[in-house]
């Protein structure tokens, strides 16, 4: 064990916690997106491991197909037990890609966070140059909180970040180029018997593409954009919390 290294990830709490929440950030952001979140589980008592993905937080790489990015995420499920795995929009696709692969001998939750699992080839190509062009040509701090009037300066300055960290704006359009179709929202369906799913929604368009399971639900969440995790983190913390506590207490039924 002395010899693991994880790829790359930040890390709040208590190594030693019984307690272990994977967090997996979006498109053109880092580990650091999910400060807030990361440090209100810690004070839960989580030991909280959010990865930086390939291509991101001064990562490189050419492969970014979405069955590349979720296998680099391997190791962090070969040493360790998650309790909860939340994702955040892209992250979404790369945790629903991962999902055959999440441990079967325990209950996990899963919390994806406005989820991008379904883009149309039209909306892909409209939005390639435009969304390179973030990474190309960043905001500063002061245009984010303008920008977004509910977010703190530590959400802006994460925001920031997290383009900074983006290897090239190249790495934006070959993550959309090489992940064509863009159509990720069906593997959720082979959901495990052992895996819960809350989807948090802030365009309720999202929905549609969440396939109707038993284990899956779906919340819609009013008054917030896409950045949930900046605009109200208490409602991604307190799903994850209650969906890991609802999966104990199965377990403890079922025994």
């Amino acid at each position: 064990m002395s010899d693991f290294k994880l790829p790359s990830a930040t890390q709040w709490g208590i190594p030693s916690s019984t307690k272990r929440a994977l967090l997996v950030h979006g498109l053109g952001c880092s580990s650091l997106t999910w400060e807030r979140v990361a440090e209100a589980l810690a004070r839960e008592g989580y030991f909280v491991v959010a990865p930086n993905l390939i291509g991101h937080g001064f990562r490189t790489g050419t492969d970014f197909r979405m069955a590349t990015v979720a296998r680099d995420l391997h190791p962090y499920l070969a040493h360790a037990d998650y309790d909860v795995i939340i994702a955040h929009s892209w992250g979404s696709a790369v945790v629903a890609t991962l999902l055959s692969s999440l441990p079967r001998s325990r209950p996990t939750s899963l919390v994806l966070v406005d989820p991008s699992l379904e883009f149309p080839p039209e909306f892909v190509k409209a939005i390639k140059e435009e969304w390179a062009n973030r990474v190309a040509n960043i905001k500063s701090v002061e245009d984010f909180m303008a920008q977004f009037p509910k977010w703190t300066r530590l959400d802006a300055i994460t925001r920031v970040v997290g383009l900074q960290a983006c290897a090239s704006p190249d790495v934006i359009r070959e993550i959309l180029t090489q992940n064509d179709p863009w159509a990720f929202g069906h593997l959720l369906s082979d959901c495990p018997p052992n895996i819960t799913i809350t989807v948090l929604i802030a365009n309720p368009e999202v929905e549609k593409h969440i396939p109707k399971h038993p284990q899956i639900t779906c919340s819609i969440i009013p008054g917030v954009t896409h950045w949930v995790q900046y605009e109200a983190p208490e409602r991604i913390v307190d799903a994850a919390l209650q969906s890991v506590d609802e999966g104990r207490k199965v377990t403890v039924q079922g025994d």
